[in-house]
């Protein structure tokens, strides 16, 4: 009877059904940090061509020096005089490239790069409230002492990511975690190498970037509580390791995402449609992303702003965060009709900065002989200017206007390559910084399906931290030329070296495994074996999970908790530590999993030797 009482008591979990717990974590909890699912669709329209309208009356050109704006805003015709020196705000005052704070020594390699913008305190941030998390599902299950369930660290964390970066170079980003781990020739070996499928899915589950205790209470001024302080270190480190061009680029990114999440953003114009908003300002030439921010609602553009800045509209609002670091620097400030308007224009002179960007037809200031007109030429140009500003009508086809307004130019010049205005061939050539970079994340992406936003946001943090590495990496005189890609390997594999060269040191790892391990990252047979030698015990001492009575000797001790184990219980159970070998797992042994919270382990043992 008490033989049977016990069977009650305890439950039989298979590896598959194991995987299949910790793939269904994800489904049971859509998000732990947003209740409310709310869709709201983005005012941005980038349209800047005006159509003629078909009862249009033709415009007359003016007769007088001055074209007339409808709130009376006077520009004139003839151009300043050219006869001047060049202008003090088209001088640039911090040259591109490196800033003191990326020197990293004499070797120069893609992790150097990496740890310049992913660093330490990053890390530590991400391990410190993952443990926190994984302490919480710890306590849920009898079963504690699963290997799956121990506490991670900053190498296992590194190597997680490093797997992230590897799925994103092999396009594997939404591929099944099953495929990933195959073992049937199919799979990608490294995966297998560096970590279990089911540890894999745990870490994925688990992964925390803040306090849970205290986020509701951040909340109340910070929306983006769960992720923000990963996102504002990684931004602040991108602008204290590098000084961008003197072109920048304002505009949008959106990170897909259909969950719940309450400034969800649609976005018919975006490939991803649903996501969550991003406002960046990137270099205009090699597209670092050097300030950003998340976009949570219309009073997140004014965060930082003096109480009247707050009271300007918000695309006016939005630049001016965004240029907050490189203000008083006289670099130039490209973006489209959305931001654009005289205003801003105003605002940004007034701290240091130019702007070029198109108009909206409907902008009061602008004169009605710069609007689309059937009598137009295709080619042709209407100039207005002012002391600080030019506005420039452009007819790039029949019936179709393009208005732009620049502080940057202050003549009627056109471009020797392309014949086109001087003001619209720039803006052709810098208005793309931001699109361009949105384009290198989704060529290498290491985002994974998931139901929480921070998630998603955290992957699009690793897209950010990869490319910008890559241009801090080229920026060096003595770095090896190297394409994106084999950069992000490199990275990769830097990343996970610690945690393979830790875990092929186990002496539970089956041997095929530790084979496959040495030739994939090219480990020699005493790089694997040192740490082996290294946990004999000087004397042979009594093992401590047999029974009293054999009084077995050892001269081995458990790798977890350095008590000694002889051979033969090690190859069933470490100790209470670690409780079950992986080895076990490997055999697809059922494990026994004890109602009681804490598991006599001897007990465990004679279960594993009787099956």
């Amino acid at each position: 009877m008490a033989s049977n009482a016990c069977r009650k008591r305890s439950k039989y979990l298979t590896q598959d059904q194991i995987e299949e717990i910790v793939r269904n974590w994800s489904d049971l909890e859509f998000s732990d940090e947003s209740s409310n699912d709310e869709v709201n669709e983005s005012e941005h329209d980038t349209n800047s061509e005006i159509s003629a309208d078909e009862n249009e009356d033709p415009c007359s050109p003016s007769t007088s020096d001055f074209f007339i704006g409808k709130n009376e805003f006077k520009w004139s015709i003839q151009e300043p005089n050219k006869a001047v020196r060049t202008r003090s705000h088209n001088i640039i005052l911090q040259l591109p490239g490196l800033k003191s704070a990326a020197r990293i020594g004499p070797k120069v390699d893609p992790e150097g790069a990496w740890n310049l913008l992913f660093d330490e305190s990053i890390l530590r941030i991400i391990v410190k409230w993952t443990n926190v998390k994984i302490n919480e599902i710890r306590m849920k299950y009898s079963d504690s002492k699963r290997h799956e369930l121990i506490d991670t660290d900053e190498i296992e964390i590194k190597a997680f990511l490093g797997l992230l970066l590897y799925s994103a170079v092999f396009k594997s980003n939404r591929e099944d975690i099953d495929s990933l781990f195959a073992t049937d020739g199919t799979g990608r070996e490294i995966f297998r190498c560096v970590i279990t499928k089911v540890r894999f899915l745990f870490l994925l589950y688990s992964l925390r970037f803040d306090n849970p205790e205290t986020r509701k209470e951040r909340m109340a001024n910070d929306k983006t509580a769960a992720i923000s302080e990963i996102f504002s270190r990684v931004i602040k480190n991108c602008q204290r390791t590098y000084s961008i061009g003197e072109y920048a680029c304002i505009d949008e990114m959106l990170v897909k995402f259909r969950g719940r999440c309450k400034y969800k953003m649609y976005m018919p114009k975006k490939p991803a449609k649903y996501g969550i908003k991003i406002m960046c300002l990137c270099d205009a030439r090699n597209n670092y992303l050097y300030n950003a921010y998340i976009y949570c609602g219309k009073d997140s553009d004014g965060e930082g702003l003096s109480e009247d800045e707050k009271q300007m509209k918000k695309p006016t609002q939005a630049v001016l965060r965004l240029v907050e670091p490189i203000k008083k620097t006289n670099r130039n400030i490209t973006a489209d009709n959305w931001f654009s308007s005289i205003e801003l224009v105003k605002i940004l002179k007034e701290k240091g900065l130019t702007f070029v960007g198109t108009l909206k037809r409907d902008r009061k200031e602008i004169p009605k002989e710069f609007q689309a007109s059937k009598s137009r030429k295709m080619g042709s140009s209407l100039y207005g200017f002012t002391k600080d500003m030019t506005l420039i009508s452009y007819v790039p086809k029949e019936r179709k206007a393009v208005i732009l307004i620049s502080s940057m130019h202050h003549s009627c010049e056109n471009d020797a390559s392309s014949g086109k205005p001087e003001i619209i061939a720039m803006y052709n050539l810098t208005k793309g910084g931001v699109d361009e970079f949105d384009k290198k994340c989704s060529i290498y992406s290491t985002a994974r399906r998931t139901r929480r936003w921070p998630m998603a946001i955290f992957f699009r943090i690793l897209d950010i931290c990869a490319i910008n590495a890559f241009i801090l990496f080229q920026s060096y005189p003595i770095a090896p030329k190297m394409k994106r890609k084999d950069f992000m390997i490199s990275l990769a594999n830097q990343l996970v070296q610690s945690h393979v060269k830790r875990r092929i040191t186990s002496p539970f790892l089956p041997k095929e495994l530790k084979l496959t391990i040495r030739r994939v990252f090219g480990i020699n047979d005493h790089e694997g074996n040192t740490a082996i030698e290294d946990d004999k015990l000087d004397k042979k001492r009594t093992c401590y999970i047999c029974p009293p009575s054999k009084k077995r000797k050892t001269a081995y001790k458990c790798i977890a908790c350095k008590e000694p184990v002889c051979l033969q219980c090690s190859r069933k159970v470490t100790c209470e530590t670690v409780h079950v070998s992986p080895i076990l797992e490997k055999m697809k042994s059922e494990i026994p999993v004890s109602t009681s919270a804490n598991v006599n382990v001897a007990e465990m043992s004679k279960r594993f030797r009787n099956q």
